[in-house]
């Protein structure tokens, strides 16, 4: 494999390149490619110009990028879809090309020779990177020794180049989906719909994607620029550099360069809403928590775009339209909601009063009774002492850590409410508890604080601005929480963390060239979760963790918590559980 990509400089070679990419598309107005122009050879140059064109001419990718959103928001797994539509479009677009201007086919041959003699050996049991590998050589007249599976994925694709129009793709798309990887759809209550089962029975018409309203979801910018990726692609370009190459589609790591940090920074506060710290307290926070695995990643602290110096008014509207969603839930059982949390306030508050109590027992030494003297010499009980046992085990403060990616959306609402009748139990009993929700966008770990340890009761409803989106990596959130907590004067400091039990993250890092091993997922993240779980504990912080994922993650649960973790089936018991772990804390 040769060590570096090939890069034109040739300006009369760049112009060529351009104006094919224009006669194909007919559109003179598009720019060739927005990224440095780097190539295994002039041969898939060229071939890149050809298949950007046809792209741009035969697919409407805004109708792609809302089919994408909508069926991610269903439950489709992104990156499976994203992977079958770049081959599926691939498909498409090739044929009509080699159709039209038949010179095309060995343009496109000599583009590929020179991508797969780059390449030694299909190293990976990726799926699909099996199916794009089989896929290539079938195309240049090859044979590829692959198995039933793939033979039949990449044969259903090819299958696809009839299709005549973006839509009519996107639903040989989802079939081909629905047929290969119906496991990877999650219905509300997060259960996997059955081989065969038909989505569009519960979508309406196929094409129903295109009438829905679309809301800037900071998570959609991650699948936006996918599909501008595919837009721009060469299918199989990747196949000639082996440390493109993963063994889960998720791996996938994202590098920006040193001097685009601040624009990044301006696109997080964008979406997230501005910090409520200096950025002198960010910078030293950020020194002191991103560390080892997270060193090259960074900290955003914000109260969200409603409550932060904000003018972002599309992501204002997204974020209300949750808050009004997650309100309507809560009125709706309103009554229920209350019996709740006057329960939970209840329950707690006698368990406080108990253990506040003095006991008074006899004793051989202590607290001399006079009236008792009488008994030395003339009784077996000759204990004329009394002892004070004080049972108050000093007072408490309790962090309430929510994860908020994309993964927990089935149960957002549930969430939320949960949360706001917890806080309101613990804040009537006064007892100073912060409520928080973390999540990722780009190399930034978002922490939205919802309540503080000292906010009025009224600040409650700030949970109800709960909204799911992105990736999480649950080690640098509960080691950014624990930097405050652990400072509190508070004798008992008490960490709850929700959470599905699977750190995934997308890894930015600086340089050009990362291990994929680095890619914060798997047995990395949950090591790391882990490992700041201890470290909080050997500081006396108390980690609840609280489970909301399938059973196949408990393992990875009872890793990173150990035997403190509570696994719930039904979100709704959340406070419930909480407010029972903490009575133990109390009396024990």
């Amino acid at each position: 494999m040769k060590d570096a990509k090939w890069i034109y400089e040739d300006y009369e070679f760049d112009n060529r390149v351009a104006n094919l990419m224009w006669t194909i598309s007919g559109d003179y107005d598009e720019n060739m490619d927005s990224g440095e122009k780097s190539f295994i050879s002039k041969n898939v140059a060229l071939y890149h110009a050809v298949t950007a064109g046809g792209r741009r001419k035969y697919i409407n990718w805004p109708a792609v990028k809302k089919y994408v959103i909508s069926r991610h928001r269903a439950g489709f797994n992104k990156d499976i879809l994203l992977s079958l539509i770049a081959m599926g479009s691939d498909v498409v677009v090739e044929e009509k090309i080699i159709a039209e201007r038949p010179g095309v086919y060995d343009i496109r041959k000599n583009a590929y020779d020179d991508i797969l003699s780059n390449y030694y050996k299909l190293h990976t049991d990726d799926l699909l990177e099996k199916v794009r590998h089989a896929m290539i050589l079938e195309k240049i007249g090859k044979t590829p020794m692959v198995d039933t599976e793939t033979r039949s994925i990449a044969n259903d694709l090819m299958a696809l180049q009839k299709r005549e129009d973006t839509i009519e793709l996107l639903k040989g798309i989802e079939d081909l989906y629905m047929k290969y990887f119906p496991l990877f759809v999650e219905g509300e209550g997060g259960e996997a719909y059955e081989s065969g089962h038909n989505k569009n029975h519960i979508r309406g018409d196929f094409s129903d994607f295109m009438l829905e309203e679309m809301f800037e979801d900071p998570e959609d910018l991650d699948i936006e620029a996918s599909i501008e990726e595919i837009a721009e692609a060469l299918l199989g370009e990747s196949q000639g550099d082996m440390a493109s190459l993963s063994n889960d589609a998720d791996n996938r790591i994202l590098r920006v360069q040193e001097e685009d940090i601040e624009k990044i920074y301006e696109k997080v506060a964008y979406y997230y809403g501005n910090s409520f710290l200096e950025i002198s307290e960010v910078k030293k926070l950020q020194n002191r928590v991103c560390k080892g695995a997270h060193g090259s990643c960074r900290i955003h602290m914000t109260d969200g775009v409603i409550r932060s110096d904000s003018d972002n008014e599309f992501q204002q509207k997204y974020v209300q339209r949750h808050q009004t969603k997650n309100i309507d839930v809560f009125r709706a059982n309103y009554k229920v909601f209350k019996r709740n949390i006057n329960k939970l306030r209840e329950s707690m508050s006698r368990t406080l009063v108990q253990e506040e109590i003095v006991d008074v027992i006899p004793s051989d030494s202590g607290q001399l009774i006079p009236s008792k003297l009488w008994r030395i010499g003339r009784s077996s009980n000759n204990k004329v002492f009394v002892k004070n046992i004080d049972n108050n085990k000093g007072s408490f403060v309790v962090d309430i850590l929510i994860d908020s990616s994309g993964s927990q959306r089935r149960n957002q609402s549930k969430v939320a409410i949960q949360a706001y009748i917890l806080a309101m139990a613990l804040t009537q009993l006064g007892l100073p508890n912060r409520v928080l929700g973390f999540s990722s966008f780009l190399d930034y770990t978002v922490i939205k604080r919802f309540r503080d340890y000292e906010s009025p009761l009224s600040a409650n409803d700030n949970i109800f601005e709960y909204y799911c989106s992105g990736n999480n990596r649950d080690g640098l959130a509960i080691k950014a929480t624990c930097e405050d907590l652990i400072k509190r004067r508070e004798d008992n400091k008490i960490l709850i963390v929700l959470s599905d039990g699977r750190p995934n993250d997308i890894k930015v890092g600086k340089g050009q060239v990362n291990d994929l091993a680095e890619a914060y997922r798997g047995r990395v993240a949950i090591a790391d979760t882990a490992r700041e779980v201890r470290m909080a504990r050997q500081q006396g912080i108390m980690v609840l963790g609280v489970f909301t994922g399938k059973e196949q993650d408990l393992t990875a649960e009872k890793l990173i918590y150990g035997k403190d973790f509570a696994y719930i089936k039904d979100i709704n018991r959340f406070a419930d559980l909480v407010i029972k772990y903490l009575k133990q804390i109390i009396v024990n």
